[in-house]
């Protein structure tokens, strides 16, 4: 059977070609789709997620009726206040937030380091030593640095994925990295870090804060659970006992609130930019394929009615028009599944990719079969009298 339809099609190859472009296009884009999707949800799962709960940051911001007091002098007070917090009921850890160490206004430093005369690319953050308790970073060998711990060669940590991107295939404790005229000792390995739950792991470096005092600073308050609204009515009248109320003001950020909308609006951004179109080009595509399978069903009335007078059942024939275009959408899938092969071979992706690439076959065997149906089995009851009469 399947050789008569294989010979049935090489004769009717002229008119499957619109068939067999369009359906080789609706994969293409379906490939893109769920691989993308697919990216998207391995990026979600993946390692480094860093944990923003009852996080809040806190700063000054100097009013321009102030007595114009020195910089120095006002961080100092600010860091004074800040120690005596460390004791409050509600206040677990105090951190300090440094050139983008939280998500906030300020912005990350991407620069290259030199490790073995090579120059890479990493992704600098400046923190103290309870920077990866606050957001629960996982080590996975060595330590993390004390503030205390800098020295002629300050310590340092850097993720999994520079590791793997400046070749330190075996443990990375004690090797050397230099970056803005310092050198640097390695002494912990941090699994994994990313900011967003859907974002890239980053190739990052974390530095003693100690370092450079001259960056934009804040201050990374974990509250404990349940006291978030407690230690921010305490917090600003605290600030307000220490900074006149006509010259400054206090500036608070509650991290979980600011990460959750930064996630929801990427997840939405994902979803509408690339499900909305897909669905649409589905329906387009399927009216399509129903308009054009419809037609040729049209046009094939002697031919099928001449079949079914010759003892053809009308289950076989609608099976054999479902068929043609299962086998035609095959063949449609072929050049987008070599790409797919190729880019699976060079770049080797996860199960999720795997199942993007499965779920789209089968997505577009439903759609070719849907699409045939109803004009197989309206082809499948001509009467063959009439089809022949018809068509003379």
């Amino acid at each position: 059977m399947i050789r008569h339809i294989f010979k049935l099609m090489w004769n009717r190859k002229r008119s499957l070609a619109w068939i067999f472009i369009q359906q080789l296009l609706v994969f293409g884009v379906l490939l893109l789709t769920f691989t993308s999707q697919a990216d998207h949800i391995a990026r979600y799962y993946s390692k480094g997620t860093i944990h923003m709960d009852n996080i809040t940051s806190i700063s000054i911001n100097e009013l321009e009726n102030s007595d114009q007091r020195a910089d120095e002098e006002i961080e100092t007070q600010f860091r004074n206040m800040v120690e005596r917090m460390k004791g409050w009921q509600t206040v677990e850890l105090v951190t300090i937030n440094r050139s983008g160490t939280f998500p906030s206004m300020n912005v990350p430093i991407n620069d290259s380091i030199s490790f073995n005369e090579r120059r890479f690319m990493a992704n600098i953050r400046y923190c103290d030593e309870n920077y990866y308790r606050i957001i629960s970073l996982k080590l996975s060998e060595g330590q993390w640095f004390r503030d205390s711990d800098v020295s002629e060669i300050t310590p340092t940590v850097i993720t999994q994925l520079l590791a793997n991107n400046i070749g330190l295939t075996g443990s990375a404790i004690g090797q050397r990295v230099d970056y803005n005229g310092r050198t640097y000792r390695i002494i912990g390995v941090v699994e994994a870090f990313k900011l967003e739950v859907a974002g890239n792991q980053m190739a990052t470096m974390f530095i003693p804060t100690s370092i450079d005092l001259d960056r934009d600073w804040e201050y990374a308050i974990k509250y404990k659970h349940g006291q978030g609204a407690d230690f921010t009515k305490a917090f600003i009248a605290e600030f307000y006992r220490n900074f006149p109320r006509d010259q400054f003001q206090p500036m608070i950020m509650d991290y979980a609130k600011l990460t959750g909308q930064i996630n929801f609006i990427n997840f939405s951004l994902q979803l509408y930019s690339l499900g909305i179109p897909t669905v649409f080009l589905l329906i387009f595509a399927f009216m399509g394929t129903f308009g054009v399978v419809w037609m040729q069903s049209k046009k094939r009335m002697s031919e099928l009615g001449l079949r079914i007078a010759l003892g053809c059942t009308p289950a076989r024939l609608q099976l054999t028009i479902i068929l043609e275009n299962l086998i035609l959408t095959t063949f449609a899938m072929l050049p987008g599944l070599i790409v797919v092969a190729n880019l699976y071979a060079f770049s080797p992706k996860g199960w999720e990719w795997i199942a993007a690439v499965v779920a789209a076959i089968v997505l577009m065997w439903l759609f070719a079969a849907f699409s045939a149906w109803y004009p197989a089995r309206q082809a499948a009851k001509v009467q063959p009298v009439e089809a022949l009469r018809a068509n003379q």
